[in-house]
């Protein structure tokens, strides 16, 4: 086996000929393989452990929300006294799309308003250590907005805006009975809601950040016309949000009258294409190592040809068919071994420096290769699986491999008498 895997290693070294060039763009062709595999599948495997880190940061564990055309929950703290008996930490929440008056921007009407108690907000989202400016506080008449919000509105700490329910707008008019619409007389006097920004968040979410304010719950229930002390939600968290099948059956078989999800149910679609698009990547860029692999099958062929009076030599000494094939099947081998662990080390080294990469190639481009507003995040993320780089470099190893077999083959059938004879 020494003899066979130093012979194999000796026809690797660059030397000054065809073989050698042809050999060192099969390594290169491996490498690039390994190396773009890699790449790949860590930026997904990073983008859909960030999503769910994001999804998790704002977004509760679970949301316990009354079932039909019901628009609020009357009595949520006893949903909440539920809950936390089987060890679910709750809170009341309203939620309700509404729409901003700004003085010099006009309205911007795709917000979505979250009603809370700052401390619930504090403990369980953790709003306070997403803060940029201002303080998590939410009394009468204040808000707090994102700091995406506060530059398109050009507004910041300290400043004031009104705010419409869409509930309240459509109050204003009726529809009649032939068609079309008219004022409704019985609707009164409507004013929007006035609030003053103490605080501006970011989550680094883009498509949170863009859309969601935080009221008080008071001050929420008022806007949407709703009973102080209902709610429309009641968020839960649970101490492992993976593992949280128990919980859900204890909470619906004591709420039967209630409807609950939990997060992965409420991202499924997200989820499921983020786990489609990782298998689909490997199963497209795969290719890449597959050409390497017929490369160094067509580089294996030259070997033959070259090294006939070689191979020969060797039978004449009595070397089997065996050995013969396993000395090309082991230069296969080695091909896949130092190609993939050149392709390993470029791999990483790539993924360590993709932010400053990629705002390298937006300078020279003088685009924004990674958009927030497609991507949801600022920096492009990545998180390296050990079992990945394993399962990458089994697999390039064992398609070196495979793609020696043929050659190989043909160099054992030779016939010693006339590959001697060989010029």
């Amino acid at each position: 086996m020494r003899t066979e895997m130093a012979l194999a290693l000796r026809y690797l070294k660059p030397r000054r000929s065809v073989v050698s060039i042809i050999t060192l763009i099969s390594l290169t062709g491996v490498m690039l393989g390994v190396a773009v595999l890699l790449i790949v599948l860590a930026v997904m495997t990073g983008f859909t452990d960030l999503m769910k880190e994001k999804l998790l940061e704002t977004q509760a564990h679970l949301q316990v929300q009354p079932w039909g055309g019901y628009r609020m929950i009357a009595d949520p703290d006893e949903v909440v006294r539920i809950l936390s008996g089987i060890g679910v930490e709750a809170a009341p929440v309203i939620q309700s799309p509404v729409m901003a008056q700004l003085e010099r921007r006009g309205i911007d009407p795709q917000l979505l308003m979250i009603g809370a108690r700052a401390e619930d907000l504090q403990r369980r989202m953790h709003l306070d250590q997403a803060l940029k400016a201002g303080a998590l506080s939410l009394e009468k008449g204040e808000a707090v907005i994102s700091t995406a919000m506060a530059r398109r509105w050009g507004l910041g700490v300290g400043d004031k805006f009104l705010l419409h329910s869409p509930n309240r707008l459509t109050q204003l008019v009726r529809f009649k009975p032939g068609g079309g619409v008219e004022l409704n007389e019985e609707s009164g006097v409507y004013l929007p809601s006035e609030f003053v920004i103490t605080g501006l968040y970011s989550f680094g979410k883009y498509d949170f950040d863009q859309s969601v304010l935080f009221l008080g719950l008071d001050d929420a229930a008022d806007l949407v016309q709703l009973p102080w002390g209902t709610a429309t939600v009641v968020y839960g968290w649970v101490r492992d949000p993976f593992h949280m099948q128990s919980e859900l059956k204890r909470a619906q078989d004591q709420l039967p009258y209630f409807q609950i999800t939990d997060w992965q149910q409420e991202n499924q679609r997200l989820l499921d294409v983020l786990k489609v698009e990782k298998r689909m990547m490997f199963f497209l860029l795969i290719f890449i190592v597959l050409v390497a692999a017929f490369s160094i099958t067509n580089t294996l062929i030259t070997s033959v040809y070259q090294k006939t009076r070689e191979i020969g030599i060797l039978k004449a000494l009595g070397a089997g068919n065996g050995l013969v094939m396993k000395i090309f099947v082991f230069q296969g081998l080695w091909v896949g071994v130092i190609g993939s662990g050149l392709g390993t080390a470029l791999g990483l080294l790539v993924i360590h420096f993709r932010n400053d990469i990629l705002k390298l190639a937006s300078r020279i481009t003088g685009q924004d290769l990674f958009p927030a507003e497609f991507y949801y995040f600022d920096q492009l993320p990545a998180h390296v699986v050990p079992g990945d780089v394993v399962f990458v470099v089994i697999s390039a190893v064992l398609l070196c491999t495979a793609g020696a077999l043929l050659p190989a083959w043909g160099a054992a059938k030779l016939d010693p008498a006339k590959a001697l004879r060989y010029e």
